[in-house]
């Protein structure tokens, strides 16, 4: 069977040779690789997955052809079923391959349906969606708006709230309207844990971009707030660096106040850890307080000697 896979792959890499760089062979076997990986975690056949896998992008290729965008990726079914059939793959493979290519362009953020009864469809489903996270996925997100003339951030554009391929004004409104929402489409459990982290970076570069975009200050400041997001940072300049820095995360509720501005003025974390002697409040401006908020936030600290030297959190309900 490694036989077969390799003639997709040669296959695919002479049909993408030409690609863009979000969508180039490099994407496509990061994205097999971990498509098998993920169906053999889930008891899916992962040799099925890489060929899906492999065949996912088609409807980039046809992009290019026809010199048109979006494509859907269904709309891509005749020359995936080409690759197939002239690769010898087993046409009982198939159905499950053409169900997998047709999910990895569907979201519930689109106001789509998103099955994962097929648990093929739902490993590429999972690892084409990983893919477009993290460090590689906010890479992968510039080079293609530059290369479809995008705007890096187009404050004035009021973000939408249902997705739509093709109609983003700017690569960082793609990256609120799609990316960080990716997370929530997940459909197998080991793809939930990684695509966590991944979306923490993301929502860490947003704020970042957004505070360096906003006032001039460096995506390493202090404080760093996306309302977006609802993600925080904050760095406190206290600590001894040769004492061993502790890392501690919980769910938990918070507390957060604001200024006049909407910028955060102190943050109150009343669930902290058994190991912290009271509750963390953390003053973060001498701002007067003018509103609060309060809620569920996944939250990290860093402690050295049990005092929180910085945190991170991700507000997620209030």
């Amino acid at each position: 069977m490694n036989a077969i896979l390799d003639r997709v792959r040669a296959r695919v890499a002479v049909d993408f040779a030409t690609a863009d760089s979000a969508h180039d062979l490099g994407h496509v076997e990061r994205v097999a690789a971990l498509a098998g990986e993920l169906a053999a975690r889930t008891g899916a056949d992962p040799r099925i997955a890489r060929v899906a896998a492999y065949v996912h992008d088609y409807h980039r290729v046809e992009e290019a052809r026809q010199n048109r965008r979006p494509i859907r990726p269904e709309d891509a079914r005749a020359a995936v079923l080409d690759v197939l059939e002239g690769c010898g793959v087993p046409h009982d493979w198939h159905a499950s391959i053409l169900r997998a290519v047709e999910l990895t362009g569907r979201y519930r953020f689109a106001d789509e349906e998103l099955d994962g009864g097929c648990a093929i469809a739902a490993a590429v489903h999972d690892a084409d969606n990983l893919d477009a996270m993290g460090a590689i996925g906010i890479g992968r997100a510039f080079a293609y708006g530059g290369l479809l003339g995008e705007p890096l951030w187009d404050p004035a554009t009021a973000l939408k709230d249902v997705y739509r391929e093709g109609e983003t004004s700017s690569v960082l409104a793609h990256l609120y309207e799609k990316l960080v929402r990716l997370e929530q489409d997940m459909l197998t459990e080991p793809a939930r844990r990684m695509a966590a982290d991944r979306a923490l970076l993301l929502r860490r570069f947003a704020a970042g971009f957004r505070s360096e975009w906003d006032s001039g200050q460096p995506a390493c400041s202090r404080v760093l707030w996306d309302p977006r997001t609802r993600y925080l940072s904050v760095a406190e300049p206290r600590g001894d660096a040769d004492e061993p820095l502790v890392r501690v995360s919980f769910r938990g509720r918070i507390s957060l106040t604001f200024d006049e501005q909407g910028q955060p003025a102190a943050v109150h974390l009343p669930d902290a850890p058994d190991l912290l002697a009271t509750d963390v409040r953390i003053a973060l401006s001498q701002e007067r307080p003018h509103h609060h908020i309060e809620g569920t936030a996944d939250i990290e600290l860093h402690l050295r000697k049990n005092h929180p030297v910085a945190l991170q959190l991700h507000l997620w309900s209030r």
